[in-house]
């Protein structure tokens, strides 16, 4: 076939469209779709300004509430029904560093490392896979879960635990005391406002009269003998003698002096169960974000890496969990983020009340929250509390940032090595 004919047949077989183009109606389309995208893009723009619009009167109006009450009183105090004006959140301060602590102790090792065996460790059989598939169906679906969901979670897992080790009881010693615990009669003796501690012998006698000399300690930890004074008979007059003598007959309750090592079992109201139970709340999200992150390196590395010999465990350390961190940070950053606001799943561990005036004192310790801490001044009747509310509020968004800000640092730095 010649040329010519070859031309002819191919301009034949060329739709008109393309052969005889119409070129008004091509730039009349032309522009139409260019101001379909100006519009889009003016679309975006708007519903971006008015995001950032709302967050602003929100901030603005907050910050107008709340600045009367940016006082350093705000950071010192503690929660006061007598002296509202003196009311601060320092014990919530400590309460939620110390649920986040745990939250992000218990959270990120085991969000990380599923996120590495869901995707550097893929099975080969069936079986393995069918459970690998399971694993990956059900992390999805928790992730949204609401919050509140995990909170009734925690309180049969972690505060009760099934009551495996007995249901905890008022004004008793609940639970398997593990370590950390030291239980004492506490009676008073004949020194004014002084007492004198005698140890416990027998764990179900809830109460001692002391009829003897005995052996306990005094208020600083210091093993003492202890008089007995007995009615009708000259007092002591020494006051160090009058510390370590009570009186015949003398009646003493039980005391438990704890460590900061106190741990039992179940974990009751702790800021541990807490912790636990945020770490539940943001576990899927940690490991999704891992996952994500995981993914997005590149299959050549891995296959150099397999290349040069190493093995898969090799390959992840060295290779793809440093390409992966940033990913992995940010994703731990947004988790942690949410956990240090949620309200809802501590309401249900910890409970609403917030009169405590100092931190967590041992492991098994209760702990209030700013999350709860607001809402509980949120409600209150006097305008004293709502002031108070809006510069909690303040002072959470300012410890978000600087947490927020020394994650991303940190991240940064990890990133250039």
């Amino acid at each position: 076939m010649s040329k010519v004919k070859a031309r002819a047949a191919a301009k034949a077989s060329t739709p008109k469209a393309l052969a005889e183009p119409d070129l008004e109606y091509q730039a009349r389309n032309s522009k139409r779709r260019e101001a379909t995208s100006r519009w889009f893009y003016v679309l975006c723009v708007g519903i971006a300004l008015l995001s950032v619009l709302i967050l602003v009167v929100l901030l603005v109006s907050i910050g107008y509430q709340g600045q009367s009450r940016l006082r350093p009183s705000l950071l010192t105090n503690a929660h006061s029904e007598l002296e509202i004006e003196q009311s601060g959140m320092w014990p919530a301060i400590l309460g939620s560093l110390a649920v986040c602590g745990v939250c992000a102790l218990a959270a990120m090792p085991l969000g990380i490392g599923t996120a590495i065996f869901l995707e550097e460790f893929k099975p080969t059989n069936k079986i393995a896979r069918m459970i690998h598939g399971f694993v990956q169906l059900n992390i999805s679906n928790l992730a949204g879960v609401p919050s509140i969901v995990y909170g009734l979670l925690g309180l049969t897992v972690f505060v009760y635990m099934f009551n495996v080790f007995g249901q905890i009881k008022v004004n008793e010693s609940n639970g398997w005391e593990i370590v950390g615990a030291e239980h004492y009669y506490q009676v008073l003796s004949l020194e004014r406002g002084q007492v004198v501690m005698i140890p416990q012998a027998d764990p179900e006698q809830r109460q001692l009269t002391v009829t003897e000399p005995t052996v306990g300690v005094d208020a600083d930890g210091n093993e003492v003998s202890i008089a007995i004074w007995e009615p009708g008979t000259p007092k002591p007059t020494d006051p160090e003698v009058r510390k370590r003598t009570v009186r015949k007959g003398a009646i003493g309750g039980t005391i438990t002096e704890r460590a900061w090592y106190y741990f039992r079992l179940p974990f009751d109201k702790s800021f541990l169960a807490a912790g636990l139970t945020l770490a539940l709340v943001i576990l899927p999200i940690i490991i999704i974000s891992s996952q994500e992150a995981l993914r997005s390196v590149s299959p050549s590395l891995r296959e150099a890496s397999s290349g040069l010999g190493a093995t898969t465990w090799q390959t992840v350390r060295n290779v793809c969990l440093p390409a992966a961190l940033p990913g992995v940070m940010t994703g731990a950053i947004l988790a942690m983020g949410r956990a240090i606001g949620e309200a809802a799943p501590i309401l249900v561990v910890l409970g609403a009340a917030v009169a405590k005036g100092t931190g967590p004192q041992n492991m098994m310790d209760t702990a209030v929250t700013m999350p709860v801490l607001i809402f509980n001044w949120s409600g209150r009747q006097q305008d004293e509390f709502r002031e108070l509310a809006a510069a909690a509020i303040i002072v959470l968004l300012i410890i978000l940032l600087i947490l927020n800000s020394a994650a991303i640092y940190i991240r940064h730095k990890m990133q250039q090595h």
